[in-house]
């Protein structure tokens, strides 16, 4: 699903990357739109970056799932806002943890970092992770 960023208004108009029309021409029946703030769409940036990109590459990289980096990172670096909570379903006990959605932009920023520093000096993982690096808007594509 293609976000395209406000990067300018003009005669209270927004501007985007993309010619307006072009946005609305790639809409489809049953589609939508959805706007945010500029907060949420930083939240949202970052998200997507620590899902859509860190999480794959771990687990490319070392043959574990998304899930397995998702929940370790979480607990490794932001421990008390992600406890381990047991459910009771039927006659077995799930644990689960938060979704990454209850953090807001500052706390989100911090799993970022922190999971990017946890993964390269890691005693842990030795020089395994060197090539984590943080988001660099240069290589966005």
């Amino acid at each position: 699903m293609p976000e395209y960023r406000v990067v300018s208004i003009i005669d209270n108009q927004p501007t985007f990357t993309k010619p307006l029309t072009a946005i609305l021409g790639d809409l489809q029946v049953g589609g939508g739109i959805k706007t945010l703030s500029p907060l949420e769409y930083i939240t949202a940036q970052q998200r997507a970056w620590f899902k859509g990109i860190l999480l794959p590459a771990l687990a490319k990289d070392t043959g574990d799932s998304v899930e397995y980096w998702e929940t370790q990172l979480k607990l490794a670096v932001l421990p008390d806002d992600f406890r381990l909570t047991a459910i009771a379903h039927g006659k077995r006990v799930i644990h689960t943890i938060p979704s990454i959605t209850i953090l807001g932009k500052r706390k989100m920023n911090q799993l970022i970092e922190g999971s990017v520093q946890h993964l390269r000096e890691c005693p842990e993982y030795g020089d395994q992770f060197q090539w984590v690096t943080l988001p660099d808007k240069e290589l966005a594509s």
